[in-house]
């Protein structure tokens, strides 16, 4: 009985993986005949070529001796239940493969396809707690360097868009209510503000923590977010003294430039925007940053198009 088992699994991890007997025996480096007689219970493989056959279709050596080896229709399918279970990223990257090769093949269901969805938020899932649990390690050092309060800053950042801010908002503010003399605190405070879209509170809390920010160094990002904030409020004379603040205090970052090239494209301010977006790319260039050049070097090439283009035929900022 147990061998007539290996042998129907063998065919049915097969056939939901569609391969033929002669791609198994190939990718095993044996006859198409061993994989024939396997399947039709003739012989059995011996146990060097267990673990091999096990890895070939991702499933453990116990699998392959059970009555049945799984309730799924396909491999991608059982890849995706064996991604759920680890958590592993080479589990999701097999997984994810899989599915492709099943939707190339057409040979694919719609529950396949609400499948590779579940696959996909379960894989969100976990890269968002991985990257909260990343950033907590570094909160919780005593180390308050940039890496600190990149860590801080981007935790905000994204649990706002997880729809966290007010939280994030109310946590800041107790933060400093019980520590105002902290200028990290008070920064964090600014950030998510921001994130959380509340702009106009955003600019007080600039306000009420200027005088607190003689020990943050590199305070540059500070004068971003206040910066931004005027931009999304219309107060585009204030947004450039703080961008332009934020330039001089941290003049490594090249962020404020972004968001000054960006402005200028909102307001259709073609000329102005050709200028920036030279600067960005200048920036990035001088400091070997090339993989990072492509999204500014196209949008140059929009905003040339856009300054020579007839006034009617102009793209909308």
């Amino acid at each position: 009985m147990t061998e007539n088992n290996i042998g129907r699994n063998i065919r049915k991890l097969r056939e939901a993986r569609q391969v033929t007997q002669e791609q198994l025996a190939q990718a095993l480096n044996l006859s198409f005949q061993a994989v024939s007689k396997w399947e039709t219970g003739v012989t059995v493989p011996d146990t060097l070529t267990l673990p091999r056959i096990a890895a070939y279709f991702d499933v453990t050596i116990d699998e392959l001796f059970r009555p049945e080896p799984g309730a799924y229709s396909n491999n991608a399918q059982r890849l995706m239940a064996v991604y759920e279970a680890s958590h592993d990223q080479d589990d999701f990257i097999r997984a994810d493969a899989e599915f492709k090769k099943l939707f190339r093949s057409g040979s694919f269901t719609r529950d396949d396809q609400r499948l590779y969805g579940v696959l996909y938020e379960y894989h969100m899932y976990y890269c968002r707690n991985k990257a909260l649990e990343q950033y907590e390690k570094l909160i919780a050092g005593s180390e308050r360097d940039a890496a600190y309060r990149g860590a801080r800053t981007q935790r905000l950042y994204m649990l706002s868009n997880l729809g966290r801010g007010t939280q994030c908002v109310e946590e800041e503010r107790a933060r400093v209510l019980a520590d105002s003399e902290d200028p990290e605190n008070r920064f964090a405070l600014v950030a998510a503000l921001y994130f959380a879209g509340r702009y106009e509170e955003t600019l007080t809390a600039v306000g009420e923590a200027q005088e607190h920010l003689g020990e943050l160094e590199g305070g540059s990002f500070f004068y971003l977010y206040a910066g931004d904030a005027c931009e999304k409020l219309g107060h585009y004379e204030e947004a450039f003294a703080y961008w332009d603040r934020a330039l001089e205090l941290g003049p490594e970052y090249a962020d404020p430039l972004y968001s000054m090239a960006l402005c200028f494209h909102r307001q259709g301010k073609y000329a102005e925007e050709i200028s920036a977006w030279e600067r960005v790319v200048d920036f990035l260039a001088k400091r070997g940053y090339v993989h990072e050049l492509a999204f500014p070097q196209e949008q140059l090439r929009k905003a040339r198009e856009s300054y020579n283009a007839p006034p009617a035929e102009r793209s909308e900022p």
